[in-house]
């Protein structure tokens, strides 16, 4: 299993030092039904941040690290130009 929680953040900031905007999650990556298969879940942890049109990415080669992976791009595209810091167990 593949945990990490996602930030996106821009450059400024508001009157509490928060950056503006600030979008997080919890992507979580394990082993689907077949071998080497996988799925990564994501789950939104700030307030009004946007979601994928489908929160699970199912990969059926690459395992757990290909699903992470492509969820990670999936959210980095969507947050394009903001900087990103990613803390994965």
């Amino acid at each position: 299993m593949i945990k990490a929680t996602v930030k996106y953040f821009g450059n400024d900031k508001n009157e509490y030092g928060m950056p503006i905007p600030y979008h997080s999650y919890l992507v979580v990556s394990s082993p689907w039904q077949k071998d080497n298969s996988g799925i990564a879940s994501v789950i939104l942890l700030s307030g009004e941040s946007p979601l994928p049109s489908s929160p699970h990415k199912l990969v059926m080669s690459g395992g757990e690290k290909a699903a992470y992976e492509k969820m990670i791009k999936i959210l980095t595209d969507m947050h394009d130009g903001l900087n990103v810091l990613i803390d994965k167990d």
